[in-house]
This record gives structure tokens, C-alpha cells and sequence, in this order.
């Protein structure tokens, strides 16, 4: 936090004592970022675009998280598993943009399709991470359950508990994948939104526009990922111990 403040201090400075204005034009100092935020906030644009995007990422992400994390569990259960995942590995490395013209066409360009691009970026990440989670849970963990004559019901809980740190590292990171895409989604076909508010800079030749929404889906994508860590070490504070973190 101090580095970023020097170095922003820094910019403000350098820019007062050596920005040309045609310069200052296209690289915007800090000072001008908060007023063009003070500016927004006042007409109400800026409290919109927040919420719009939040509420997205809280919707779309939330059905990638909860669709993934069941599809990580019939992966990682047997052979319908292993037909499910094929496909799955196929689409993978395909990017969640190249999805949108597709979306478009099916939904229109609506609200929905938006929340379809993020629902199916989230789903990609945590999908196989929590079948990855699955997997890792040792054998002999199960068969310790069983031997002290746990039902099938609660060898399940065990095996959800033992791969619970690694399913709650893999939703961490597919949330930071949503806040990633709503950008591209929101460029397309949003009325409103941080990414329509980073493209209005350049609609508007307001550069101080596009940095504020870049600096703001850096604070949510923080908050909402602290938030998460905070969740995670509260179920479960074995997944931020080294032994237990993925990350």
C-alpha cells in the first residue's frame, strides 16, 4: 500500500512538473482521475456502473461457481465423469470473448447474455479445480472413514471436508476470472458498467475516464477477493496454510 502511494505521489508530481498539455491529454494524473470520480459520483453514473458491474459478476459468477462445482463433482466421481471431461478439456482453452458473438445471436443483446459470458468463463475455472480437489483427497483418508464404520453419507463429508481448502481456492479464482471478462462483455453490449465507463474515455477523449475504471475494477476485484480469503479462513483456515494453498 505505501509503494502505491509513493508511486502515485510520484505521477503526480512528475506530471504537474514535466506533462506537456498535449500530454496531460492522454496521460491523466491522479489528481485528475479523483475529480473526474468526484464528478461522476455526484451526477450518480459512477454509483450505476459499480453496481451494475458488481451485481453482474455476483450473478453471472455465482452460477459459473455453483454449475461448476457440481460438474467438478460428477468429474471427479467415475466414468460419467470421464465422459463429461473430454469435452470440457476440448472447450477450455477457448476464450470466454470468443463466446460473445455466439451469445449475441441467442440472447440478443441483453442482460443475459452478459451474465452468460461470465456464468461460463467462471464455470471453466472452477469446474476443473474442484474436480481437481476431488481427486486429491488421499485414499487412505477414505478408507480410515470406512474401517471406523462411517456410512457411505459420511465418507462423502469427509471427502468433501479434505477437498473443501482447494474448492474454495479454485472459486477465489474464478471470480477473479469474472471481473477479468465483464470487461470484454460489457464493451460489447452493456449500457452501463465499469467497462463501458473505461470505453467512454476513449468515445469522450476523456482518458481520466478509462483510468478511473481500470482503478476501480482493481479495488472491487480486491475487495470481493478479500471478502472471499476472509470466507475461506473462517471454513476453512487449513486452505492458507502452506501446506494447504494452491495459490
Amino acid at each position: 500500500m505505501r509503494l502505491t502511494l509513493a508511486l502515485l505521489l510520484l505521477w503526480e508530481i512528475a506530471g504537474r512538473l514535466l506533462f506537456s498539455a498535449h500530454l496531460a491529454q492522454f496521460l491523466p494524473i491522479p489528481s485528475d482521475v479523483v475529480a473526474m470520480g468526484v464528478t461522476l459520483l455526484r451526477n450518480g453514473e459512477l454509483t450505476e456502473d459499480v453496481l451494475r458491474s458488481a451485481g453482474r459478476v455476483a450473478i453471472g459468477g455465482g452460477i459459473g461457481v455453483l454449475s461448476g462445482a457440481a460438474a467438478g463433482v460428477v468429474i471427479a466421481a467415475g466414468r460419467l465423469g470421464r465422459v463429461l471431461d473430454a469435452p470440457l478439456a476440448l472447450l477450455r482453452p477457448v476464450p470466454p470473448i470468443a463466446w460473445i458473438p455466439l451469445t449475441i445471436l441467442w440472447f440478443g443483446v441483453s442482460e443475459a447474455q452478459q451474465l452468460a459470458i461470465l456464468a461460463g468463463a467462471t464455470f471453466h475455472v472452477v469446474a476443473p479445480g474442484c474436480a481437481d480437489a476431488a481427486r486429491r483427497v488421499p485414499a487412505s483418508l477414505l478408507q480410515a472413514a470406512t474401517n471406523l464404520g462411517a456410512s457411505p453419507l459420511a465418507v462423502a463429508g469427509v471427502r468433501a471436508r479434505a477437498a473443501l481448502p482447494r474448492v474454495l481456492t479454485a472459486i477465489r479464482e474464478g471470480v477473479a476470472v469474472a471481473w477479468l471478462v465483464v470487461v470484454a462483455a460489457e464493451f460489447v453490449s452493456a449500457p452501463s458498467g465499469l467497462g463501458v465507463l473505461v470505453l467512454e474515455g476513449r468515445d469522450l477523449l476523456q482518458p481520466a475516464r478509462t483510468f478511473l475504471g481500470m482503478a476501480l475494477l482493481a479495488s472491487c476485484g480486491a475487495v470481493s477477493d478479500a471478502g472471499l480469503r476472509w470466507a475461506q479462513q473462517r471454513i476453512s483456515p487449513a486452505s492458507l496454510s502452506p501446506s494447504g494453498s494452491s495459490t
